[in-house]
C-alpha cells in the first residue's frame, strides 16, 4: 500500500487537535501505530492551564547516535473558524471528505497527514539505513512551543531535520522570521447618554504570511467604524494570531471616544510600518517584502487587546524592529503586553542535506524544486540547535492553509511517503 490506510487518515482528521486544546486523544490514537513500526517511543508531557499536551519521540537507535535524522511534524491545527464555511465537508471541518484526488478537512495540508506519511514510510523502509527519530509536536500554531520544550531534553540533538509543512512538494531551504505583538488599548467607559448599537462584518480568512489572499474582517470593521464616527465599547475578532480574521463584531456608541481614537492611531501606525517594509525586497520570497497583519481583537474589563504579526525577511534584525514598534506604540499610549519572536531559516542551496533530499526526490520521479517560504517553521529551531534543517511536505500552503475547505492531494501524499521512504533507505551522506 502506497498511502497510509484511509481509516488512519479519517481518524487523524476526526480527532480535534486545535492548538489550544489538549492533544492527548490524538497521541493515544498514534502511539500504538508508532510502536508497531519497531521504533522506541517516548512521550514528553506538559501541563498548561490544567490541560495536558504531549510531544511524541520515536527512536530507531539510541538518542545519542551520530547523524540522527528527525522526521518532524506538528500535530496541532489552527481553529477551524466558522463551520458553515466548510462546504466541502458538510459543515464539519473534522470530517475527512474525499473528492477525486483531493481529501478535505482541517489538518489535511497543515499538517497532520504528513505525520502519517512519515509513520508509514518508517514501516516501508525497514531495515533503516540511517538512524532516525519520528517527532510529533504540540503548540506549533501558537508560537512553536512544543519543539522548544523538546530541546530542553539534553539527549534530543538530531543532526538533520526534515520538517513537515505544506510546500507543494518543493524543498524549502530558507524562510521568513516571525514577530508577534500583543498590545493593549485602554477601554474608556461610554457616556451613559450615548446610544449603543451592534455591528458585524465578514471577511475571508487566510494565512497571515499571505495577507493579501484574504479579506481582513477586523480592518474592514475598524475602517467602517472610523468613517461613521462611532465609539467602540466592545470589539471581538480573530481566532489565531497567525490567521487573517474572517469575522468581526463590535458594540458601538454614537459618539467617538478616546478608545476609538487610540485604535485609529494604532491602525495608522501599522500602515506606516507596512509602507516602510515595502522599501526592502528579497526576490527569493513571495511576498517579496516583510508583511504585517492585524489578526485579533479581544475586549477585557479595562482594555482591548490587539494582536498583530510581522513576517520578516531573514536580514531583518528582530531586536531593532521590536524597539521601533515599542517606541511608536508608546507615543499614543498603547501598552505592549507580550512580544514573541521566531527566527528565520537561513539556509543555502549548497546544503549537503538539501542535496540528499533532492536526490531522493529525483529517485521518486519528481524534479527537485528548491524554494523559500513566507512562513516561520520549527526548522529554524532545529537550525538554532546545530541541525541541518529543511522544510518539505505534501499540499499547498498559499490560499489553502488556515482557511475553510483546506485540502491535500492524495497523489502528493503518496509522493511524500515515497520520499521519506527513500531517505530512510539511503546511507548518511549519499548525495
Amino acid at each position: 500500500m502506497k498511502l497510509p490506510p484511509i481509516e488512519w487518515i479519517e481518524k487523524m482528521i476526526r480527532i480535534d487537535s486545535t492548538t489550544y486544546k489538549s492533544n492527548e486523544e490524538l497521541v493515544r490514537f498514534l502511539l500504538p501505530l508508532v510502536t508497531e513500526t519497531g521504533l522506541k517511543v517516548e512521550e514528553q508531557t506538559l501541563v498548561e492551564d490544567g490541560k495536558r499536551f504531549k510531544n511524541i519521540l520515536a527512536y530507531s537507535h539510541s538518542p545519542d547516535t551520530p547523524d540522527t535524522l528527525a522526521l518532524h511534524t506538528h500535530l496541532d491545527t489552527v481553529d477551524p473558524g466558522d463551520y458553515a464555511q466548510w462546504t466541502k465537508t458538510k459543515g464539519d471541518p473534522f470530517l475527512a471528505t474525499r473528492l477525486r484526488d483531493r481529501i478535505y478537512g482541517l489538518g489535511t495540508a497543515d499538517v497532520k497527514l504528513d505525520f502519517l506519511c512519515k509513520l508509514w514510510a518508517c514501516r516501508l523502509a525497514k531495515p533503516w539505513k540511517r538512524p532516525l527519530v519520528l517527532v510529533g509536536t504540540y503548540g506549533e500554531e501558537r508560537g512553536l512551543i512544543g519543539i522548544q520544550e523538546l530541546f530542553k531534553l539534553k539527549k534530543f540533538r538530531p543532526r538533520f531535520a526534515l520538517v513537515g509543512e505544506p510546500s507543494n512538494l518543493e524543498l524549502i531551504y530558507a524562510h521568513k522570521g516571525h514577530l508577534i505583538f500583543n498590545v493593549a488599548i485602554p477601554l474608556v467607559e461610554a457616556v451613559k447618554t450615548s446610544r449603543t448599537t451592534s455591528k458585524k462584518w465578514k471577511g475571508v480568512s487566510a494565512h497571515s504570511s499571505t495577507p493579501d489572499l484574504g479579506e481582513n474582517a477586523l480592518v474592514k470593521g475598524l475602517t467602517d467604524i472610523f468613517k461613521r464616527g462611532y465609539g467602540i465599547t466592545h470589539l471581538k475578532s480573530g481566532t489565531n494570531f497567525n490567521k487573517i480574521p474572517d469575522s468581526c463584531e463590535a458594540t458601538l456608541v454614537s459618539d467617538q471616544n478616546e478608545t476609538t481614537r487610540q485604535i485609529f492611531k494604532l491602525v495608522q501606525f501599522l500602515e506606516e510600518l507596512r509602507r516602510d517594509f515595502k522599501a526592502r525586497k528579497d526576490p527569493r520570497f513571495s511576498p517579496s517584502t516583510s508583511c504585517l497583519s492585524l489578526n485579533q481583537a479581544t475586549t477585557h474589563s479595562d482594555f482591548i487587546e490587539f494582536v498583530f504579526d510581522v513576517r520578516t525577511l531573514p536580514d531583518v534584525n528582530h531586536e531593532r524592529l521590536e524597539k521601533k514598534v515599542r517606541e511608536g506604540l508608546s507615543k499614543f499610549g498603547a501598552r505592549v503586553l507580550q512580544v514573541t519572536s521566531d527566527a528565520s531559516l537561513k539556509g543555502q542551496k549548497s546544503n549537503r542535506f538539501l542535496l540528499e533530499a533532492s536526490r531522493a526526490l529525483k529517485a521518486c520521479g519528481v524534479k527537485p524544486v528548491l524554494k523559500t517560504k513566507a512562513t516561520s517553521t520549527e526548522a529554524a529551531i532545529y537550525q538554532a540547535h546545530g541541525a541541518s534543517a529543511i522544510v518539505f511536505g505534501p499540499g499547498i500552503s498559499f490560499g489553502n492553509a488556515h482557511r475553510p475547505n483546506e485540502y491535500n492531494s492524495l497523489k502528493q501524499l503518496e509522493v511524500a511517503t515515497r520520499l521519506y521512504t527513500q531517505l530512510l533507505k539511503m546511507p548518511v551522506g549519499a548525495a
